[in-house]
């Protein structure tokens, strides 16, 4: 509980973040990109601290592949690609149906159980997130299709992470083979279209590398041992505190303001976090 909720508010600081290195000439391909390339040379050190070998299997390669280029990597350019349509806020919103879609995916292809409490706890967050959308007359639904399209890739890599052989990897072997993938992504992206930007200031490379380390390192490798600990579909219903990070973040760091509304949501994600984290101390004591 404590590694998947810390991943969540580790990532929910990023768009905080992330507006300043805007502010000094860069864009989403280019902090994708170095978020996740700056991230390498210091996992590979640990990696090599740590004595954990670097090769791979066959199986193991074309998951990581598959989770990586397939799942991961595709999240990242259509959530990205829907800010072009409809606004950032809702979105990111429209993303966090990912918790939810991660439970029913478990239940219909693994027959997990969900419970009442888990279930309930998916009503409340889930109600919570619709408090923070804020859908206008003139929504693009193409915006809306790529960032609900999003969600379903991102619960896809989460189980994935369950599921699969992946579940055993180191997860600092995770997630660097994940930020090269990223970062070959982005690259490859930006070829055609040309918005990555090297050349940056001083502050905004250390305000990048500042979240490469917190995220593509801490925040990835925190989510896997969150996963292999409670499973994807309660690790994902503690992700629903990142939102809510930006949010306290967005208050306190860039002076935003928050309507009711926003407050009402944001209640209800962490009643349903708090009702997932009692349900899980009950199991644990039966057991």
């Amino acid at each position: 509980m404590v590694f998947s909720a810390a991943s969540a508010v580790l990532f929910g600081v990023t768009p905080a973040v992330a507006s300043r290195i805007y502010s000094m000439g860069g864009n989403a391909v280019t902090l994708t990109f170095y978020r996740n390339l700056m991230a390498v040379p210091v996992l590979l050190a640990l990696l090599g601290l740590e004595g954990v070998s670097l090769r791979l299997t066959r199986r193991e390669a074309g998951l990581l592949l598959l989770m990586g280029a397939g799942f991961r990597v595709t999240t990242t350019l259509m959530l990205y690609q829907s800010y072009l349509y409809i606004p950032t806020g809702m979105a990111t919103t429209l993303h966090f149906l990912y918790p939810a879609l991660t439970a029913l995916l478990c239940r219909a292809r693994f027959r997990e159980r969900l419970g009442p409490w888990k279930l309930f706890a998916l009503g409340l967050s889930g109600l919570g997130a619709l408090c923070l959308l804020e859908l206008g007359a003139g929504t693009d639904p193409r915006g809306v299709l790529l960032a609900s399209s999003s969600a379903l890739t991102y619960a896809c890599y989460l189980i994935g992470l369950d599921k699969t052989a992946l579940r055993d990897m180191h997860p600092h072997k995770a997630a660097c083979y994940m930020g090269l993938l990223n970062a070959a992504a982005m690259l490859a992206v930006s070829l055609p279209t040309h918005q990555l930007r090297l050349a940056l200031p001083p502050a905004a490379l250390g305000l990048s590398f500042l979240l490469a380390v917190s995220t593509s390192f801490l925040a990835v490798s925190l989510l896997q041992w969150g996963i292999r600990l409670l499973g994807a579909s309660s690790a994902a219903l503690f992700s629903m505190l990142e939102p809510i990070t930006s949010v306290a973040v967005g208050c306190l760091a860039l002076a935003e303001s928050v309507s009711r509304r926003s407050l009402l949501g944001c209640a209800l994600i962490l009643a349903g976090v708090a009702l997932t984290a009692l349900a899980g101390q009950r199991q644990a004591v039966e057991k």
